[in-house]
C-alpha cells in the first residue's frame, strides 16, 4: 500500500530538484555553440573564454547571427548558425571560423585536427606513418573522423615529416577530440561538447 504515495513522493522530489538547479537550463532553440583554439585571452560577444596554448576551450551559448569576437589583438566579425558547433582560430592575422563535426554516431569517438601552423599540407596518422585517418588539412583548415574506441599513438605528417604526436591516446566511444596543429607542436583537448 506504501507503494504509490512513495513513488509520488519521488516525482516531487525530482521535480523540486529541477525547479532548484539540479540540471542546467536547456539552452535557447536559436543557439549556437562557439569555442576558441589556442587563444589565452578571448571574448565571444560579450562572454571571456581562455584557451591554453595549442588547447581548446569549452564551448559557448552563443545566439544565432552576427557574433563579434576577438582573439588577443585581433578582432572581426563571424556569422553563426543555430545547432552548429564551432571553433574560432586565429590564421595570422585574421579570425577564421570552423565548423565542427558533433559525436552523433555514439558508437563512435571523433577525431578533428585543426592546422593552426604554416605547413601546407598535413596527414594525421598512426605514429608509424601507415595509417591514414584524416588527409590534407591546409592551414586555417580542420578535419575530421569518425572511428572505433581504442587506444592509439597519432601523429601530425607533412609527406613524412614527422610534425608532433600524442602518445597512447584513449579514444572512447561518444566523444570528441580536438588535434591543434601549431609551429610549435601538436596538442589535444577532449571536446565532447562541452559548454559553459
Amino acid at each position: 500500500m506504501r507503494t504509490p504515495f512513495l513513488s509520488a513522493a519521488l516525482l516531487l522530489s525530482f521535480a523540486a530538484a529541477q525547479d532548484t538547479g539540479l540540471y542546467d537550463p536547456a539552452p535557447p532553440a536559436d543557439s549556437a555553440f562557439v569555442r576558441v583554439l589556442n587563444a589565452p585571452t578571448a571574448t565571444l560577444g560579450s562572454k571571456s573564454v581562455t584557451a591554453e596554448k595549442g588547447a581548446a576551450s569549452a564551448y559557448v551559448v552563443i545566439p544565432q547571427g552576427e557574433l563579434t569576437a576577438k582573439l588577443g589583438t585581433v578582432s572581426g566579425k563571424l556569422k553563426v548558425e543555430a545547432g552548429n558547433f564551432y571553433s574560432v582560430a586565429l590564421q595570422g592575422s585574421k579570425l577564421v571560423l570552423l565548423k565542427d563535426e558533433g559525436a552523433e554516431n555514439r558508437a563512435k569517438a571523433v577525431l578533428t585536427i585543426y592546422n593552426l601552423s604554416k605547413t601546407a599540407s598535413v596527414d594525421l596518422k598512426t605514429a608509424d606513418g601507415k595509417t591514414a585517418v584524416v588527409t590534407g588539412v591546409k592551414p586555417g583548415e580542420s578535419g575530421s573522423r569518425a572511428v572505433n574506441g581504442i587506444t592509439v599513438t597519432l601523429a601530425a605528417f607533412s609527406g613524412t615529416r614527422h610534425l608532433g604526436s600524442i602518445k597512447e591516446l584513449k579514444l572512447e566511444r561518444g566523444n570528441a577530440y580536438a588535434l591543434v596543429l601549431t609551429d610549435s607542436g601538436l596538442t589535444i583537448t577532449q571536446s565532447a561538447t562541452k559548454t559553459k
